[in-house]
């Protein structure tokens, strides 16, 4: 081990949680960096990449988190604690109501649909969905954030943030970071301008209002990855199925918007029953 490796694992293992949000930005954001100097040398537009490369690059940068986690949690607990950290994906005993819950992103979803519809939104329509679509919304949403980042946010950070702040805090922090962590996507988005500035705060209550009604969940499952990662899923394909991609319930932006104030509702709505807002720090 040279000075350089040396003085990265004394800084991991004083400061682990840092050191994993670094890493799973730095992973990320070098990794989309890399991708679009190799679009530029070959002097290609993502767009006219084939349509089987677009989803690989998304996938293998979406498992940036995990590769994260699965690094910090080897410098400080080896192979058994990675072992553990990725056994969470198949801790499957888990009481069935918790896999109904994990699907509430769709009913929210539809809901967001009815209520773009209710207030006079234009849709364009689309009921004829292949199977080609149906298996790509599938594989591509379970394979990408559901798997690919679940192991690093509520898997590996998740636990500690709670450990020294509580669950509202821990949310918020956790929330936040998540966040801004997909801010090179939003300069991807295609929006400009004040469409820009709406699908970033649109996406951001939304983000951080999944991630107060994450831990709600996980507190309720916290040996097991599968219902997160499942609500992860819901959240994506849910909305991918009633946008203008899918069944074609209304633009995206409009209907990001909707779902933002619904997320938003429903986590105050289940924390205040919980009674979580005022729940003091351990």
């Amino acid at each position: 081990m040279n000075s350089n490796e040396r003085k990265l694992s004394n800084f991991i293992i004083r400061r682990p949680l840092l050191a994993f949000f670094i890493l799973s930005y730095t992973f990320f954001w070098s990794f989309l960096v890399l991708v679009l100097i190799i679009l530029g040398l070959l002097r290609l537009q993502p767009e006219a990449l084939p349509a089987w490369a677009l989803p690989i690059i998304v996938i293998l940068g979406s498992w940036m988190p995990n590769l994260a986690a699965v690094t910090v949690t080897g410098v400080l607990s080896g192979r058994e604690g990675i072992r553990q950290l990725l056994g969470k994906f198949f801790t499957y005993r888990i009481a069935v109501r918790w896999y109904l819950v994990a699907l509430f992103p769709f009913p929210l979803a539809f809901a967001a649909a009815g209520l773009y519809r209710l207030a006079g939104g234009a849709t364009p329509g689309n009921m004829g969905l292949s199977v080609v679509f149906w298996a790509g919304l599938i594989i591509l949403n379970l394979l990408q954030g559901a798997t690919g980042e679940e192991a690093g946010w509520r898997g590996f950070a998740l636990p500690r943030l709670q450990e020294t702040h509580g669950p509202v805090k821990a949310s918020l922090i956790l929330g936040l970071i998540w966040n801004f962590w997909h801010l090179p996507l939003w300069l991807l988005s295609g929006y400009s301008g004040l469409d820009l500035l709406i699908h970033v705060l649109a996406f951001s209550v939304s983000i951080i209002s999944l991630t107060f009604l994450i831990t709600w969940i996980s507190s309720k499952t916290p040996n097991s990855l599968i219902p997160i990662v499942i609500t992860h899923f819901s959240f994506n394909a849910s909305l991918n199925l009633v946008d203008v991609r899918g069944l074609g319930f209304g633009p995206t932006l409009p209907l990001l918007t909707i779902t933002a104030g619904i997320y938003l509702l429903a986590a105050i709505l289940v924390w205040s029953a919980s009674g979580w807002f005022t729940q003091k720090t351990e």
